[in-house]
């Protein structure tokens, strides 16, 4: 009998990338190579039990045998659980921030003051951040994570502080949408 495994390859592919892991990162957590994860999540090997856990544990996830009965009601459970997919996206990016944070500190040492770059990041962390906020966030986080040791990266580290520091001006900032009425009287008769 052959079982269709695309769905549990899609949700390990899905919890490694919203875990902020890349293969390489993912295969030293298991001590596997990651050419190996990489051929799990295409399909391409035949993953065994063991192994499976072991990959799900990795990734804050369970493996469980359920009732077919129980299924929709666990998958709904399931499914509301992990809503949260956007808290898990916004942790990540806040999670990769300050390893770039940290990454600049241990290059450069003393260097450079980074208490504003902090500062800035653990306030945008108190905002509720859009898709396209934390896609800004991770631009500037993926440029900071190429910088070079020395003098030479002060511009590009100003220039991610000052992004930043806009970002968190134009949330802090942002008007309030107008609330909505709840019903409106235009479909009310005129001869009432």
């Amino acid at each position: 009998m052959i079982y269709s495994t695309e769905g549990i390859l899609q949700t390990l592919r899905s919890a490694r990338e919203q875990s902020g892991l890349s293969q390489r990162d993912l295969s030293a957590r298991i001590g596997v190579p990651q050419s190996h994860i990489s051929k799990i999540e295409s399909g391409a090997t035949d993953l065994r039990l063991s192994s499976l856990i072991e990959l799900a544990r990795a990734l804050d996830h369970e493996l469980v045998l359920v009732p077919r009965k129980a299924l929709a009601a666990v998958e709904a459970i399931v499914s509301n659980a992990t809503l949260g997919g956007e808290n898990r996206r916004r942790s990540a990016a806040f999670n990769r921030a300050e390893a770039a944070l940290a990454k600049l500190r241990r290059d450069n040492g003393d260097a450079f003051d980074f208490t504003r770059l902090d500062q800035t990041l653990r306030e945008l962390a108190n905002f509720r951040l859009s898709n396209a906020d934390l896609d800004t966030l991770s631009a500037v986080t993926d440029r900071l994570m190429k910088l070079p040791a020395g003098p030479g990266a002060l511009p590009a580290i100003e220039r991610a502080s000052k992004t930043l520091r806009a970002l968190r001006n134009r949330i802090a900032h942002a008007t309030p949408e107008a609330p909505r009425p709840a019903y409106a009287l235009d479909d009310e008769d005129d001869d009432a």
